[in-house]
């Protein structure tokens, strides 16, 4: 026991003692083999060879020890009725082997292969040596005995034969659900059976088929099924739609319930048949099996990635889809064009165009209805006027109708599906409301009653739909468009009806006798429709027309001669019919009146509102704003009393009556409705003519009007309150155009009339000043009264004047015939032109420089534009108008300080600095303003040329930016303001 201790213990400690042995104490590494040196003589390779073959010959026979061959192999390999007793020896192996070697059963090479060696293999046999490429059951059995498949748990896997996997398949690649695959709702997809609430995977084997080859037989079946069920889904919720979502979703439910309706018959029609479904022949053709359902999978993979419904992607990932008309249509021909640009195939295109002819055939009927095009509009879409009204029943006392007019404009839809051509993007939207206003012009155009036939709006895809298009010949009808889905019309009746209404007579028969009567019983043929269209489909598009763009203009050819037809049918009933919509007429009053053009006008309303005489009265005569007043004061024998107010001159004394400002009042609404009046009585037919502008001069008394309005009051606001400063700002004049005529004198344009109106009032107001300065510094025996002492200051005053007149007079003659006639006249002159042959009566052959009545307005709110532009109005010129309107504030000042001395209320030591301060003001102001007229002459290159051909052709708009260079030639010719001044006082 003690030794075994001591052994335990040695064992235990014995590592604190060892040494490990030294290198020299390893075994040596020595080669296996041995490469015995040549020998040192020369060598014979061919005698050794022969030396070599003679020895191997004289050998003894080696003992042959055969292969073991699988048990499961043994039954096709080896003759039954040889190898009864012993099936495994080796001589059996041996002789199997021999008798192999001996059949030469269709070989080629020397290779063989355990599955040669059976006695039924087939001399017809393939002579390739790859198990691969032998019989599927021997190439399964040899996968199988090689890599058989281990259990998991996680799996399940089906084995089953060809009959059983297409009797099943049948049933899936329709959208149903097998015995072996159902439908997950929640993934879309078609699963295996067992496999939905749990993480299992399932494994479908074939019979003589591996499980890569079996998952590559089914696939396609399964996406077969799940696209079309997908689809399903998506027709669901698109037939579950309000009707307030409009007929093109319901079209498209429509068109897509066809294709998959067509797809299923077809389906159904592919192999394998029922028949060989129940002969229960295992040998099916898988190859062309598959082949048949190439093309339908291609199409449902096309559908799928039309609506977002991918093959791989989940029902979270799905796109959502704008079912908008406009956003519909454009997504269907944007795929269609990919289509054809891809070259497709036939089938899919043909789906496609018909998935779109389909869906925008609503579409395309409300869009040529919005212009008429096709027919007549129903009576409820002729606007708020009757058929009976003429052109003279406007009235514009029920301003219900006006705000309609517009409203209805407002609504009409501006957006438009991407692949329209661009003519029908500028064109269509006119016409629209061209068809809107003329149906309020004149109900009873031809136009709108009895429209052109035109063919209707469609797609066009034959190559006879599309030559007859082409040459403008009647269309066929299309295989689509002439479905028949209800019974036919020629159903026994007592009743005889009308063509149109033969389709009644279903009604009168007795219940259940539609059901004998095969040709009562409704039919769906929208299947054979589709089946028809695709057939019909070319490979390929016309030569004429060889990209879809060009498709899209034929079709929409005749549409575009309609709404062309609409929109000049509209502008020559504004420009060319004489009566109350002739808007050129209305454009002479609105230039006569709001601009101040008309002389008899002009000189009743300077009568009105200013005064250039040289003393400060209050006007008796019988025009005075207050005449009862006026008697009054006759009767009482009583001298009007001078206010201590300051002189507001160029102010008519009759608004400063009543010592209020704003003049507002029944008196002067009184007064300047007689200016009106007045003015259109005096030279009326003169100045307008008889002819066809009577109309619109007998309405212009009530549609002109004077207004009063309320103007921003604050620091710097408050000018309009006083009367000393431009105070007739609150005063503007308004205009009532007749319907349909607000749309070319828009409130738009209206406000720039009225915004030339209250500058041209701050013009008269400073010349109307100018002359009064002109009386009080001319007069002999009132001039000595004016600086009697101040010889320098007397001199000045003189110089101030006329500059002051000078600056007024040009600036006054540049806005009148510059701004103003150089811009309208030739305006007014592009509406009077006359066609080439002025014989003609057909308005068709007209030209106008118009293409509608919106450029109509466009080219007249342009025209304002020019018009503020060249007197520096708009609002981008605010700084140089500034400029100019302080030189007008300046010179009003200087003559308001002569007016103060004229009627001794300050003296002359008081005036004489403060007209060296609004000289030497006016001055820096000129000088400015010269200086930025000249840098916006300089931006604009061509001022000078087109200048120089106004003088040759006079009817050349002047235009806006190029027109200041008249008003700089006007008031700075020979650059007088540029000059620098050693002294303020005076030249």
């Amino acid at each position: 026991m003690w030794d075994n201790i001591n052994s335990d213990r040695r064992n235990d400690f014995d590592h604190e003692f060892y040494v490990p042995p030294t290198l020299d104490a390893l075994p040596q590494i020595t080669p296996h083999f041995f490469v015995p040196p040549l020998e040192n003589k020369p060598q014979n390779p061919v005698m050794e060879n022969l030396n070599l073959e003679n020895m191997n010959m004289n050998m003894p026979p080696r003992i042959y020890h055969p292969p073991q061959l699988p048990r499961e192999l043994i039954a096709l390999t080896l003759d039954v009725t040889h190898v009864k007793g012993d099936e495994t020896s080796s001589a059996s192996v041996e002789e199997l082997w021999r008798n192999a070697a001996t059949r030469q059963l269709g070989v080629k090479n020397g290779l063989l292969s355990w599955d040669r060696l059976r006695q039924s293999h087939s001399s017809k046999a393939s002579s390739t040596p790859f198990l691969s490429e032998q019989g599927e059951f021997v190439y399964a059995s040899a996968w199988n005995h090689i890599r058989p498949r281990f259990f998991n748990i996680l799996e399940k896997t089906i084995h089953l034969t060809q009959h059983e996997l297409f009797l099943s398949l049948k049933s899936i690649v329709l959208g149903v659900s097998s015995q072996y695959h159902v439908w997950d709702s929640i993934s879309e997809y078609f699963v295996p059976v067992g496999t939905i609430h749990n993480a299992r995977r399932g494994v479908l084997l074939i019979d003589g088929k591996d499980e890569v080859v079996s998952n590559s037989l089914v696939v396609r079946f399964l996406r077969i099924g799940t696209l079309l069920r997908r689809l399903e889904i998506l027709l669901s919720s698109l037939q579950a739609r309000s009707s307030k979502d409009g007929p093109t979703i319901h079209s498209l439910a429509h068109a897509l319930s066809t294709i998959l309706d067509y797809l299923r018959e077809m389906i159904t029609q592919c192999p394998p048949t029922e028949e060989q479904i129940a002969t229960k022949d295992e040998n099916f053709p898988l190859l062309s099996t598959l082949a048949h359902y190439e093309s339908y999978e291609s199409l449902l993979d096309a559908l799928a990635d039309l609506f977002g419904r991918q093959y791989g992607i989940s029902p979270e990932s799905y796109i959502v889809l704008d079912l908008s008309p406009v956003s519909l249509v454009s997504h269907l021909y944007r795929h269609l064009n990919s289509h054809f640009e891809r070259q497709s195939p036939s089938i899919i295109c043909a789906t496609v165009a018909f998935l779109l002819t389909i869906t925008s055939q609503e579409y395309f009927r409300g869009l040529a209805g919005s212009v008429g095009f096709g027919g007549q509009l129903p009576e409820k879409e002729l606007g708020p006027k009757s058929k009976e009204s003429g052109l003279n029943n406007f009235e514009l006392d029920d301003e219900e109708d006006e705000e309609d007019i517009l409203d209805r404009l407002d609504r009409i839809e501006a957006s438009f599906p991407a692949f329209f051509p661009q003519k029908v993007l500028q064109t269509f939207p006119a016409a629209q409301k061209s068809l809107v206003l003329l149906k309020i012009a004149q109900p009873d155009h031809p136009l709108i009653t009895k429209p052109a036939h035109y063919s209707p709006l469609r797609w066009l895809w034959t190559i006879p739909e599309v030559t007859a298009a082409w040459d403008d010949s009647p269309v066929p009808p299309n295989s689509v468009t002439a479905v028949q889905t209800g019974p036919s019309s020629s159903s026994p009746s007592h009743i005889s009806y009308k063509a149109e209404l033969s389709d009644f007579r279903v009604f009168d028969l007795e219940p259940g006798e539609t059901i004998a009567v095969p040709s009562l019983q409704i039919r769906n043929n929208s299947a054979t429709s589709l089946g028809t269209f695709i057939k019909d489909f070319p490979q390929a598009l016309p030569a004429i027309i060889p990209t879809l763009p060009d498709l899209t203009s034929l079709i929409f050819k005749n549409l575009m001669s309609h709404s062309e037809s609409l929109s000049s049918a509209l502008l020559s009933l504004v420009i060319d019919a004489p009566g109350l919509l002739n808007f050129h007429s209305h454009l002479v009053i609105l230039r006569s009146f709001l601009l101040i053009t008309h002389p008899s006008f002009r000189s009743r309303l300077l009568n009105a509102l200013f005064s250039d005489a040289g003393e400060y009265e209050v006007n008796y005569t019988a025009h005075s704003m207050s005449v009862q007043s006026v008697r009054q004061r006759q009767r009482q024998g009583k001298a009007p009393k001078e206010s201590d107010q300051p002189w507001a001159v160029g102010l008519s004394p009759n608004l400063l009556e009543r010592e209020m400002w704003p003049p507002v009042g029944a008196d002067l609404s009184f007064f300047l409705r007689t200016v009106i009046v007045d003015s259109l009585e005096t030279d009326g037919e003169k100045e307008f003519g008889t002819d066809k502008r009577e109309p619109v001069i007998e309405e212009a008394g009530w549609r002109l009007g004077f207004a009063v309005r309320d103007l921003p009051t604050g620091p710097g606001r408050d000018k309009w309150l006083d009367p000393l400063c431009m105070a007739l700002d609150f005063l503007y004049m308004d205009y009532k155009p007749p319907h349909p005529l607000e749309i070319l004198i828009s409130p738009d344009v209206l406000s720039k009339y009225q915004r030339m109106f209250t500058f041209i009032l701050r013009l008269l107001r400073v010349e109307s000043a100018t002359k009064s300065l002109f009386r009080m510094s001319s007069h002999r025996a009132i001039a000595d009264f004016l600086f009697p002492t101040l010889t320098q200051s007397r001199k000045l005053l003189l110089y101030f004047r006329f500059v002051s007149q000078a600056f007024v007079s040009s600036l006054s003659g540049y806005v009148f015939d510059t701004a103003i006639g150089g811009n309208f006249d030739p305006f007014l002159a592009q509406l009077s032109t006359k066609p080439a042959n002025a014989s003609t009566r057909d308005p068709s052959e007209r030209k106008f420089e118009f293409n509608d009545v919106f450029e109509l307005s466009q080219r007249h709110s342009a025209l304002l534009d020019d018009i503020l532009t060249a007197c520096l109005l708009r609002s981008g010129q605010r700084g140089v108008g500034d400029l100019l309107r302080h030189s007008l504030e300046l010179i009003l000042e200087f003559t308001i300080v002569v007016g103060e001395l004229h009627r001794g209320r300050i003296q002359e030591f008081q005036a004489a600095p403060l007209i060296e301060e609004l000289f030497r003001k006016f001055c820096t102001k000129m000088k400015t303003l010269t200086k930025v007229l000249k840098g916006l002459v300089e931006k604009n290159s061509l001022s000078s040329a087109i200048s120089l051909l106004m003088h040759t052709d006079g009817r050349r708009p002047t235009g806006g930016l190029e027109a200041l260079y008249h008003l700089l030639i006007r008031i700075d010719l020979t650059d007088w303001w540029s000059q620098e001044r050693k002294s303020s006082r005076g030249p």
